[in-house]
């Protein structure tokens, strides 16, 4: 035992009340310093334009083109009714979640004793993984912290201690009203039932208590069928993604993403990764992440509590709450549809991961555990960098807010279109509104705006019907639309054109052919082969491709008998995914 009490599993008396008050500060300065700085991506945005909707759409919305439960946007409704909806108001939500989980588990350190749990809440709190998303507009810090209940009461439970059952079953129903993947994790925990020790509560009560959130969730699949066929839908890409890396090493590549600077198999995320890091220190962080693991397996003295049988039926615990939802949403993403997002719906088997890792650090010398944590603090620091103002800061979020002002400076008229493809709208909306620049604003093609925050798929046969949708829209423009009016159109561009256009010193000038289809259909619907100038040339946040802007004044509209032949290639575009 050492003077601090930070090892053997056990705390001294003392209790170093200092050290978990540390890192509780150190907790919440990384999650709430400079929250609102960046600017919302997509996503972010996504979540901002939803919450305003009045309850009846946003309702509605969620049942019929969303593919997720509400309650994460009621938080967020509830929070921008109170403070508004700057960044940071929009994000605090995310942040007071990932706050919530690191004190939850300092809590149970200092009322149990347990330095694993001590340890766990230390990596908890300055691991990117939970940073990052604590530091998101989006879902999945709640549902880290939801999931951290979930599994702590089931432990408790399954060690006899049957008043945790409240918790567990509101955990779980709050878990699938936040998610709909989350039901692998609350079958994860149904199914964990004979690793229970001799106190554990009946089968059946058991299943009483996971029943309400199996129940709300088969529920919302009846209500919201439509939500499953979105899924699908929206995330094709997902399925493109793992057409090029190995889906059946998806949970190793979690893992990969759970350590800090340590994505080791070429996945994506939105922070800073393998890439921007130097080799060296991502060999170092999965190295060490290795050690910290198998320290979890080292037989420790006899008067630690460690090695009593509850602890090593709680380590089988924390092990199958880790790798049993990841190898559910292997199994869902195989036989169903993609549901296996690398830093997305991997979350719920985050905390399993830091419980491990905080059990891994109590079991090594203090001074080596501090280390390698300081280690993994430090590199979490640097890569997430940019969001905090430091470092590479061109990785940080604000392309999407500098073009919509630059559209607002530009010109852009009450009674001017803003016409969007696959994925810009939520973000350049939002910061369209707040620039006080009122327009009128329509989707091409149609499909993108049954969920603005999504990609579909552009069938090699879709040319008819997307002509037949750019010639209707162009008359609905033309009834409205001034002489003097212009349209704004948002397009995707390929690197060849990107290249050529960045090299120009002058004006930006194109013709329809180097524009992505689909959106090259209304293009040389309004003005065929003519050469048009690009307002910007950019690269969107977290997302993949270029995108530019085109400003098409009516006057150059070609009168639609004088319009030639179509000639663009129908390609599926595949390069708009985050």
């Amino acid at each position: 035992m050492t003077r601090h009490g930070l090892t053997d599993g056990v705390w001294t008396r003392r209790r170093p009340v200092w050290i978990l008050a540390a890192v509780f500060v150190a907790a919440a300065v990384l999650r709430f310093y400079a929250l609102g700085r960046e600017a919302l991506w997509c996503d972010e945005a996504y979540t901002a334009l939803t919450s305003r909707l009045p309850l009846k759409d946003l309702f509605t919305r969620q049942f019929t083109s969303d593919d997720a439960p509400p309650l994460f946007y009621l938080l967020e409704k509830l929070s921008i009714s109170i403070a508004g909806d700057s960044e940071g108001v929009l994000r605090a939500v995310s942040a007071l979640a990932g706050l919530l989980a690191v004190g939850i588990l300092l809590w149970r350190a200092y009322r149990q004793g347990g330095a694993a749990h001590a340890w766990s809440a230390a990596y908890l709190a300055v691991a990117a993984y939970g940073i990052f998303h604590a530091r998101q507009a989006r879902s999945y810090s709640l549902l880290i912290l939801l999931a951290l209940v979930l599994i702590l009461s089931a432990r408790e439970m399954l060690g006899g201690k049957r008043r945790a059952g409240p918790l567990l079953m509101t955990s779980a129903l709050l878990l699938v009203l936040t998610h709909n993947v989350a039901v692998v994790l609350v079958m994860s925990s149904l199914v964990l039932w004979p690793l229970g020790a001799a106190g554990k509560p009946r089968l059946r009560s058991w299943f009483l208590w996971h029943l309400p959130a199996l129940a709300v969730w088969a529920l919302l699949w009846i209500l919201a069928s439509a939500q499953l066929q979105v899924h699908a839908q929206q995330n094709f890409w997902t399925a493109h993604y793992w057409e090029t890396h190995l889906l059946g090493l998806a949970p190793l590549y979690s893992i990969g993403v759970y350590l800090p600077g340590a994505l080791p198999f070429g996945g994506f995320s939105g922070f800073a990764t393998s890439e921007h890091v130097a080799s060296l220190w991502t060999i170092l962080s999965v190295v060490l992440g290795g050690v910290v693991l198998l320290a979890v397996l080292r037989r420790r003295p006899k008067h630690s509590i460690a090695q009593t049988p509850l602890a090593h039926r709680d380590l089988l615990l924390d092990a199958a709450f880790l790798f049993l939802p990841l190898l559910a949403l292997l199994a869902a993403s195989l036989i169903f549809t993609p549901v296996y997002v690398l830093t997305r719906t991997d979350a719920l088997a985050y905390p399993a991961f830091a419980l491990l890792i905080g059990r891994g650090l109590a079991n090594l010398p203090c001074r080596a555990a501090g280390g390698i944590l300081l280690f993994w603090a430090l590199l979490s620091v640097v890569t997430l960098g940019p969001t905090y103002g430091h470092g590479k800061t061109g990785l940080s979020k604000g392309t999407d807010r500098r073009v919509a002002e630059q559209i607002a400076e530009g010109g852009l008229a009450p009674d001017d279109w803003v016409v969007h493809t696959f994925m810009t709208a939520p973000s350049i909306e939002f910061y369209l509104e707040r620039a006080d620049a009122p327009h009128r604003t329509a989707w091409f093609p149609t499909v993108a705006g049954q969920n603005i925050a999504s990609t579909w798929t552009t069938p090699l046969d879709s040319l008819p019907g997307y002509l037949d949708d750019a010639f209707a829209l162009r008359r609905e423009m033309e009834g409205v639309l001034p002489e003097d009016g212009a349209t704004w159109v948002f397009a995707v561009i390929d690197s060849a054109t990107t290249m050529d256009l960045t090299r120009e010193s002058g004006p930006k000038t194109l013709t329809v052919e180097k524009v992505c289809y689909p959106v090259s259909v209304l293009v040389y619907a309004l003005v065929g082969g003519q050469q048009f100038e690009a307002v910007s040339i950019y690269k969107p946040d977290w997302l993949g491709g270029r995108r530019i802007v085109l400003r098409l004044p009516r006057t150059m509209w070609l009168p639609v008998e004088d319009l030639p032949p179509f000639r663009g290639e129908p390609q599926a575009i595949t390069d708009t995914a985050p």
